[in-house]
């Protein structure tokens, strides 16, 4: 689950001397303040900023305030400044500015309109009113060139999008000659060194042409590409943010921005940008499918569903938007369609090779593992240096001594040509093999370098998960979690949770056998509308602050969606691992909602975490030992905050006492949840209920001892770990 969470606070606290500077000599602690903000400390610097601020408004400070809010990527605060300063200093352009593109970023069409009021009214010198009203606009002047040069331009252009770009780098290179600072031809050299391969060369002249001419997104737009290109992503997104400050209304810069982040894992700040982008071009239908793609992030499947379906009837041609709706409508449980839109995908192109597979998950998640795997082998011939097709493939094949086809993933792996994100899938895929033939010796090299791949393509910010943990217990301690608020009595979900691979898919199923009840599976419904409900954009509600209607429109809502995803169900689970953080609070919401929080030996349930390969953009601390001993950390605390905040509020079930007795801890475990027993419950893999989840295969079988202990094979490796567990590591 992708969460909202918050920055840094500053600090309260402030030096001596820093105290006696505020009190004796603003200014001196107003220019201290600059420094710290010039070297990076925000903190320190926006708490000095807050002290200036407490003895009257001042439009430096609050413009400072805001620049730092921008650097950090928290845009309603940055805006909250720029008004202030905006207020203090109406007919300053600068402040104005600060306000513009603190907006543009924001990207909210609310923000927007404020500031296009704010503007009307601005007393401002006519001409920067209008380019700022013309920037939102999406207007932009042509350059101002002599007719003679215009026409030169034009050729050279023309030369370019005729596959002549050395003509077109010559004769830019000639313009530049005689005058330096003509942007339009640096934009054209650059984009001409570009067609020639010349990436770094274009790069340069790109940021050369963004200098002459800082209000064409263009430019910016166009080296973001290339950047990305050359693997330097964080790059990237800087020039892309300049784009869209440069051109609010530019949409290719707000569709890149917006994959950018969400490829990165930041679902939540990619949403605005990819929103914004199909709003303004309704008829664009990559910026439809980007903001599908990001909405499939946020496991908003139904809007997703419909992103791809406008998609598919601009692009009706092209299999890849039907095959990205057949994945939406599959999450959304609507498997016939998929299956339908699949094979009119396959009509189109036989050979899609992405639509091959996605029909193959689908089948395989449907427990017709035999059709699947014979459309996995079929996607495998047909892109056989793609990992995932390959990892999916894997999930429900055992690979067994002799099989050759260890032997070209270990070739492919090896190829130093093939992508990280794929040799990363690849190592995964090995490892499950490996494991399928017992050969646990040649495991770990590939275990680490798959995860290194990906912890080194997207770190995880441990320190971030920390601060989160603490604005929760902090929003959500010492209430009355008994008193219920009303509107949603009728509904009693079962919510199942706890660490990913933990057993919560079993425990699930288990349930879910049971005649009453239907298993949602992961809907990531009501975590997402708890984390909202927490988090605002300005940081973090204090629980008592939040009125007892919302906390009741909140369950009714998490009712609704789940009745029209289910309906008919009498009951049903819901399997969304970030449940945990939140469980007071839907106690709340659901008055007659059950819990059940599943555990498993830490050194069990981390390492086979560190052995699975996630959705990318989730779960980001699974690709490093150390980091999963610290989440698992703070996973804990919050189980411990919620057995002190509402004791015996939750159904506990250790995977391995489950393991060892499954019949005494079933029944304990139905009666939890105030269901009847029913002997179906024992006899939980021969349901034929959809499972969509990393078990697929395993939570079809019955309980096996198999992978208890199973981290004292890799024991020698996994002292990072340990020493990340402390004093929660097993002492046995």
């Amino acid at each position: 689950m992708t969460t909202t969470r918050p920055e840094a606070e500053p600090a309260a606290d402030l030096p001596a001397d820093l105290a006696a500077d505020l009190a004796a000599d603003p200014a001196r602690a107003y220019a201290r303040a600059m420094g710290l903000q010039r070297a990076g400390r925000f903190d320190e610097a926006l708490a000095i900023y807050q002290r200036l601020l407490a003895a009257g408004p001042s439009a430096e400070v609050h413009f400072q305030a805001a620049r730092i809010y921008i650097d950090v990527g928290r845009y309603p605060a940055a805006i909250a400044q720029a008004r202030a300063a905006v207020e203090a200093r109406p007919a300053e352009p600068a402040v104005w500015q600060i306000w513009a593109e603190a907006v543009a970023l924001d990207a909210s069409p609310v923000t927007e309109a404020e500031l296009l009021a704010g503007l009307r009214r601005a007393p401002l010198p006519p001409a920067a009113r209008v380019a700022l009203q013309d920037r939102f606009a999406g207007k932009r002047p042509a350059p101002k060139l002599p007719p003679p040069l215009r026409a030169r331009m034009n050729r050279l252009m023309e030369a370019l999008a005729a596959g002549r770009p050395a003509e077109a780098e010559a004769g830019a290179l000639a313009l530049l000659k005689q005058d330096p600072k003509l942007a339009p031809a640096a934009n054209l050299l650059a984009a001409a060194r570009g067609a020639m391969g010349a990436r770094d060369a274009a790069i340069q002249a790109f940021a050369q042409a963004a200098k002459l001419d800082a209000t064409d997104p263009q430019p910016f737009d166009n080296m973001a590409l290339l950047l990305t290109q050359a693997g330097r992503d964080d790059e990237a997104q800087a020039m892309l943010r300049r784009a869209v400050v440069a051109g609010p209304a530019y949409v290719p810069a707000l569709v890149r921005l917006a994959g950018l982040l969400n490829r990165h894992g930041r679902h939540e700040a990619a949403l605005p940008y990819a929103a914004k982008a199909a709003k303004l071009e309704p008829r664009n239908a990559l910026a439809q499918m980007v903001l599908g793609a990001v909405q499939t992030r946020l496991r908003d499947f139904a809007a997703a569903e419909a992103a791809f379906g406008r998609a598919m009837k601009l692009d009706p041609k092209r299999p890849g938007p039907i095959e990205q709706r057949a994945q939406a409508l599959a999450r959304l449980d609507r498997d016939a369609e998929a299956l339908d839109l699949y094979d009119r995908a396959l009509a189109l192109d036989p050979d899609h090779a992405a639509s091959v597979a996605g029909k193959a998950s689908v089948l395989q998640t449907l427990g017709r593992f035999d059709e699947a795997q014979a459309l996995f082998r079929r996607a495998i011939d047909l892109d056989p240096r793609n990992g995932e097709i390959l990892r999916g493939y894997l999930a429900s094949h055992k690979v067994t001594a002799g099989d050759p086809l260890l032997d070209r993933m270990i070739a492919t792996f090896e190829d130093p040509a093939l992508p990280e994100a794929q040799r990363s899938s690849f190592g995964f895929s090995i490892v499950k093999a490996l494991e399928d033939m017992k050969a646990y010796d040649r495991v770990f090299p590939y275990l680490r370098a798959a995860n290194d791949i990906a912890h080194a393509a997207d770190p995880y910010d441990m320190d971030l998960r920390r601060r989160e943990v603490a604005a929760v217990k902090q929003s959500l301690a010492g209430h009355d979690w008994t008193r219920g608020v009303g509107g949603t009595d009728a509904f009693a979900p079962i919510f199942v949770t706890g660490m990913p691979r933990s057993g919560t898919t079993l425990v699930e199923q288990i349930i879910a056998s049971h005649s009453r009840v239907t298993g949602a599976g992961e809907a990531n419904v009501a975590a997402s509308m708890a984390t909202r409900l927490v988090f605002d954009r300005d940081g973090v509600r204090a629980l008592g602050s939040v009125p007892d209607a919302e906390i009741a429109a909140f369950g009714r809502d998490y009712a609704d969606e789940m009745r029209r995803r289910f309906p008919g169900a009498l009951q049903v689970t819901d399997k969304s691992i970030q449940t945990y953080m939140y469980l007071g609070l839907m106690k709340l919401a659901l008055p007659n909602a059950r819990f059940v929080v599943v555990r498993r030996d830490p050194r069990d349930n981390l390492l086979s975490i560190y052995r699975n390969k996630f959705l990318d953009g989730t779960h980001g601390y699974s690709t490093s030992l150390r980091d999963l001993g610290e989440y698992y950390r703070t996973f804990v605390e919050m189980i411990e905050f919620w057995r002190a905040e509402m004791p015996g509020g939750f159904h506990e079930i250790q995977y391995e006492t489950l393991v060892a007795d499954p019949e005494a801890e079933t029944r304990a475990l139905i009666a939890a949840c105030g269901l009847e027993w029913e002997d179906a419950c024992l006899s939980f893999h021969q349901t034929s209920r959809k499972i969509d989840t990393l078990s697929v295969f395993q939570a079809r079988q019955p309980i096996s001892t198999a992978s208890l202990a199973a981290w004292r094979r890799y024991e020698p490796h996994l002292g990072e770990l340990f020493e990340a567990l402390g004093d929660l590591c097993p002492k046995d």
